[in-house]
Parts: structure tokens; sequence; C-alpha cells
């Protein structure tokens, strides 16, 4: 009786190693893919995010500036300070007085609010005081709305319409009683290059 054994094909170890070989590039080339979706996915977050950052800021230097309203106000030391003053603190600091100070808690306070605006180791502080006529222990609030700042700067457009690099002009005492017609900032960010906004005060209107 003759026995007959069929013997199946099977794969040879040069077929294995090229199938590996094959196998290792489709995953590193699909591992490589995966990163750029990846990459791409973070950086558009980043850019979504900075573009908010920077619209909350403008938004808010602009709502602010709407709001300015003619209100003096004394410092720490018990000198006045016009509503709107520029270089307070020898500084690019910018600061006013606006409506609309929010009091929810119905506290027996003004509505208006004293804000300011530094630019100070490359980022933009909003500042807050809690009362207008500041005491020697008042202290204001320092929020930080904008960073990677290059520069800020502003200029006002007074009642000749003339632009100013600073508010009140030099020696213009009569400033005390009004507010430039409008304010433009310009600020330069490291990322965006230079941003512009012109707002006219309903103040002056």
């Amino acid at each position: 009786m003759n026995v007959y054994f069929q013997h199946g094909k099977g794969f040879t170890l040069l077929e294995l190693l090229v199938a590996l070989a094959i196998f290792s590039m489709l995953s590193m080339m699909a591992y490589g893919g995966l990163q750029t979706v990846i990459e791409t996915r973070k950086s558009s977050q980043f850019s979504s995010e900075r573009l908010s950052q920077v619209q909350l800021a403008v938004l808010s230097i602009t709502n602010d500036l709407r709001q300015a309203v003619l209100r003096t106000i004394r410092d720490k030391q018990g000198d006045y300070l016009f509503a709107m003053q520029s270089d307070v603190n020898g500084d690019n600091q910018l600061e006013w007085s606006r409506l609309g100070y929010r009091n929810p808690a119905r506290l027996k306070r003004s509505h208006v609010q004293r804000v300011a605006y530094l630019n100070k180791e490359q980022k933009i502080y909003r500042m807050t005081w809690p009362v207008l006529d500041r005491a020697q222990d008042t202290t204001p609030q320092h929020r930080e709305i904008l960073n990677n700042v290059v520069s800020m700067e502003w200029r006002f457009l007074n009642q000749e319409n003339r632009w100013l690099s600073s508010w009140p002009e030099t020696g213009d005492q009569s400033a005390a009683t009004r507010l430039p017609r409008a304010v433009e900032v310009n600020i330069e960010l490291e990322d965006w290059g230079k941003i512009r906004r012109l707002v006219f005060l309903a103040e002056s209107l």
C-alpha cells in the first residue's frame, strides 16, 4: 500500500522579511499622517484661541472707550486727574472714567468706574479701581487681556480735528471740561503685526 503525503506551501523567510518591511513602511506612513493631522489640529486650535483673545481684548478697550464719561477723580495724594489722562505714572498707561459699573448687589456706590490699560512686559493689562476718588490704601485690580505685545500707542482727536499723542495736551487745562472726539489705539503683536482701532466717544458727539 503506497501512502502519499501532500505538503502545503508556506512562506519562506525572505517572503516574511519582505512582508514585515512593507508593513513597517505602511505603519510609518500612517503614523506620519496621523501626526500631521494632530499638529494641524493643534495649530488650528491655537490660532482660534489667539483670535478670540485678540478680539476680546479689542472689544474690551472699545466698550470702555464708548462709555467714557466726563468725571474727574482724585488720586492717592488728593490731586485731581482728568476724566481721561494718558501717561499717568510716566508710562504708556491711559486711564479714564466710564459708565456702566455693574452693581448686582445694589451697593451704595457710583455707577461710574475708573479703568486703565497698561502695556507692561509684552502684555496688556486692564486695571480697575473699586472707588473713583482714591484713598491711600486703594489698590487697582490687574487683569491680563493680551500677551505677545510689542507695543501699544494711543492717539487723541481734539475738537479742532487735530491728532495729539497725549491727553490732555500739555498746558491745556480746559481738558478738564471735555473729552477727545475720538481715541485711536495701535497695538503691535509679535505674531499678527499691527492692529488699529478708532473709537468715537459718545460724550463728545
